[in-house]
Order: structure tokens, then C-alpha cells, then sequence
């Protein structure tokens, strides 16, 4: 099942697969973006050592769970000034955000963060949903039991919007850090149904 996590088409040509560190050039065009980070300025990346650096995590994580933040590729059409994906098997596709989930500990408690950043150019495409729902199917092979929960900021409306709509609960301010907003989804059923893919951003 691993291979199946690794590439996921997500329908209407939009590919999320495994990042590899050559993602780097598109994850500084979109994490670059100051409009990207309105509510994070400081974490904006400014140059392409910051963006490889940015990846480092994400890329141990996949090495040791076999799991985690998707590159998220969409078509060429979407976004024709974008940066095209590294890879031959990416057809083209351009680099349009991060997403996916990856272990974290809250309260003591194992539970899977839920990450979505794209694009300002591919916004509003219902891209949060295309990664929210082969997240929520995972869940439950990589981490039974585990909710789901998304951390963001109390004014990133659209973000908090975007898990609701997937069936996240919001919660209010994270228990020891009130400056983020938590969400969560009770930890999925194995090979129950969702509805997530159908939220949108």
C-alpha cells in the first residue's frame, strides 16, 4: 500500500506523489510568496537553500513512516507560468502547494497533522479537498486510531473553512498555545467512508 500512498491520482489531472529534494525550485515559488504566508510572514521562504531546508523534514518523514507531505502537481493549464514538476513521470505538471499529514504528539496523545499550503494562482480549485481525502482514507493504516487535527492561525478563515467543510470540528484555541486554532476529525474508521474530498480551497 505504501507504493499506492506515494502517488495518488487526485482526478482532473492533479498528482500528488512523494516529494524528492528537486522539488526544491517549486516549493520556493510557492512558499516564497509573501501572500502565501499572511499570517506567517517570518516563515516566508527567501531563498532556495531555505526552501531545500524546508524539505529536509518532510523527506525524513516519508523515509521513515512512509507517509506524509504530498508534492502536489497540478496541470500546466492551471498555471502556465508556474514551475513544471523535476520528475519525467510529473507529465508536465506544475508544482502547485504541499499537502498531507504527518505524525505529531498533542497532549500526550499520538495524532495526525493535517498540512495544506498552495499557490495563490491555483486557489479556490477545491485543492484542499483533493489532498484532504486520500489523507483521511490513510489515516487509519498508518496510525489506527489516531484523530485527525489541523493547527492554523485564528484569523486564516479560508484554511479553518476548508477543514469544516471536510467534517473537522473546530475546538478553539490549542490547549498551551493560544495563538493557533485547532480542528479535529475523530479518528477514521479502516476502510470507512469520508466525505473530505469534497471541501475545496
Amino acid at each position: 500500500m505504501s507504493s499506492d500512498r506515494e502517488r495518488v491520482d487526485a482526478g482532473e489531472g492533479v498528482l500528488l506523489r512523494r516529494p524528492v529534494p528537486q522539488d526544491a525550485e517549486g516549493v520556493l515559488v510557492v512558499h516564497g510568496d509573501p501572500r502565501v504566508y499572511e499570517h506567517d510572514p517570518h516563515e516566508t521562504q527567501t531563498d532556495l537553500a531555505a526552501a531545500r531546508a524546508f524539505l529536509v523534514e518532510p523527506l525524513a518523514h516519508w523515509s521513515r513512516h512512509g507517509v506524509g507531505y504530498w508534492t502536489v502537481l497540478v496541470p500546466s493549464t492551471w498555471w502556465p507560468d508556474g514551475v513544471p514538476g523535476p520528475l519525467t513521470a510529473d507529465d508536465g505538471r506544475v508544482h502547485a502547494g504541499l499537502g498531507g499529514i504527518r505524525h505529531h504528539v498533542m497532549a500526550g496523545a499520538p495524532v495526525l497533522n493535517v498540512y495544506y499550503r498552495f499557490a495563490p494562482r491555483v486557489q479556490g480549485r477545491g485543492l484542499a479537498g483533493r489532498v484532504l481525502a486520500p489523507a483521511v482514507r490513510v489515516a487509519p493504516e498508518v496510525a489506527p486510531g489516531a484523530d485527525l487535527v489541523v493547527r492554523t492561525r485564528p484569523a486564516n478563515g479560508a484554511a479553518r473553512r476548508v477543514a469544516e467543510r471536510a467534517g473537522f470540528v473546530d475546538e478553539g484555541p490549542e490547549p498551551g498555545d493560544p495563538g493557533m486554532q485547532l480542528l479535529r476529525l475523530a479518528a477514521p474508521a479502516p476502510g470507512g467512508q469520508d466525505d473530505a474530498g469534497r471541501a475545496g480551497a
